[in-house]
């Protein structure tokens, strides 16, 4: 199965992260999770978008 993050806000804009226009996913949820939390601790996302990870 594969995995990806995903960011929404209120007005439904969703964003995806992709490396070298490819997006970035992930073979098992456990390292989407790991991805997600590196994320989380960079910051690097306005707080206004809740990450998730999608199948």
């Amino acid at each position: 199965m594969v995995y990806r993050i995903v960011g929404v806000d209120d007005q439904h804009i969703v964003i995806e992260f992709r490396r070298n226009d490819e997006e970035v996913t992930f073979e098992s949820y456990e390292e989407a999770e790991e991805y997600l939390q590196h994320i989380k601790s960079e910051g690097v996302i306005p707080s206004k978008y809740k990450l998730e990870i999608q199948k």
